[in-house]
């Protein structure tokens, strides 16, 4: 029985070496010859970008722009055309790389084989697997899942052509970007984030906004690409009336996230949007005389981190001012025990004479205000949600 060490590689054969030098770099056209689409204009920005040597792509897109399709032809781009290729696909769930992503790369390799029947001696697609014969375990495409406390599992990913491809980015955490960053360490290592823009924090966020390229950021790192439904030419106008419906009206936030693929000002279930908190932190607020310091200590537990915010604070009712001075954000791992013992540390006299430690005092956060009197002596005042002003 034939190994893949004693297969044939598809680099020795001379129609493969054909195939490179007309299409290697040149995806619009792979696209349209190998696969028989035809990209709109918005999908070709995609394929402009992530077809460069060590791009940094990120796409914010709304339903129905063609993503998913693209991105399967672009993955049997980078596969077919550059030996020992690497592609890891990453997403929150298997499944829906099986339903997305493996649905398309089996409809476009299908129409590949009927053109250039000769790459099925070569390359072997399965529900979940795609892999030049030969070279199976270093030659393939790898879906791995994304799990908040298992970023690690991403790890030891490397290779001279190396793409990954970043599945509703959006909610992947921060460390497991650093994992994956840190795999990027040669030449031709690209990185492709795709995702609605549901969040107004973390690496996708900043990917569109302080890391993007711009006129004003040229040094930025990623080419970042919005794609709008309502521009689509695969999307028809009645579902376009429809989700106005559905989302009430073009400036609400899942219109803007779902199809207009834009980054909301404020999103349901939040007080304050990023915008206008951040345009207070860039104010300047002048504190009268006689101001103190405040601690606000709100006590997480499980997934939910703790947080200290140290404030300078003047005035009285609705003349009061506040003043950020220093937030200090627990590890998950910090019991409401431990966060009182941080608090005591951090909150001195000799730091911020005459300081006041206030403590949400119901749930979980009456632990943190009993371990700092009956362990450190420090009485907090003891927020008591619903209750009258005192």
């Amino acid at each position: 029985m034939a190994t893949s060490q004693n297969k044939r590689s598809v680099v020795d054969d001379p129609r493969w070496q054909q195939l490179v030098v007309m299409y290697r770099y040149d995806w619009i056209t792979a696209a349209e010859v190998v696969f028989g689409k035809t990209p709109t204009w918005q999908q070709e920005m995609i394929i402009e970008a992530v077809q460069q040597t060590g791009s940094r792509t990120t796409v914010s897109s709304g339903h129905g722009t063609g993503k998913s399709d693209m991105t399967s032809i672009m993955i049997l781009c980078y596969m077919i055309f550059y030996p020992d290729a690497r592609v890891i696909l990453v997403a929150n769930k298997l499944q829906q790389v099986k339903t997305g992503i493996f649905k398309y790369l089996k409809q476009n390799w299908k129409v590949a084989l009927s053109k250039f029947p000769w790459l099925a001696e070569y390359f072997t697609l399965t529900d979940m697997q795609f892999f030049e014969n030969s070279s199976k375990g270093s030659w393939e495409v790898v879906p791995k899942g994304f799990r908040l406390g298992n970023e690690e599992a991403l790890a030891g990913e490397h290779a001279e052509h190396l793409l990954y491809i970043i599945d509703e980015a959006s909610g992947v955490s921060d460390k497991a970007f650093g994992i994956i960053k840190g795999a990027l360490t040669q030449d031709d290592n690209r990185l492709l984030l795709i995702s609605q823009p549901t969040r107004t924090s973390g690496e996708f966020y900043d990917s569109h906004h302080r890391l993007a390229k711009t006129p004003d950021n040229p040094k930025g790192t990623y080419t970042a690409i919005k794609l709008n439904s309502e521009e689509s030419p695969l999307v028809t106008l009645k579902f376009i009336a429809e989700k106005l419906l559905d989302y009430g009206g073009r400036e609400s936030p899942e219109y803007l996230i779902k199809v207009r693929g834009e980054f909301p000002s404020t999103l349901s279930g939040y007080l304050l949007g990023r915008d206008v908190c951040e345009r207070a932190m860039r104010r300047h607020v002048p504190l009268a005389k006689g101001w103190g310091w405040v601690a606000s200590c709100d006590v997480g537990n499980g997934r939910d981190k703790s947080i200290l915010g140290i404030f300078r604070v003047s005035g009285y009712g609705k003349h009061r001012r506040v003043v950020p001075h220093q937030v200090f954000e627990m590890e998950s791992t910090v019991t409401p025990s431990r966060f009182a013992d941080f608090i005591f540390n951090e909150c001195t006299h000799e730091k911020y004479p005459n300081i006041s430690i206030v403590i949400d005092g119901d749930g979980i956060g009456a632990t943190t205000a009993d371990v700092l009197e009956e362990k450190h002596g420090v009485m907090a005042q003891r927020i008591r949600w619903g209750l009258p002003v005192h």
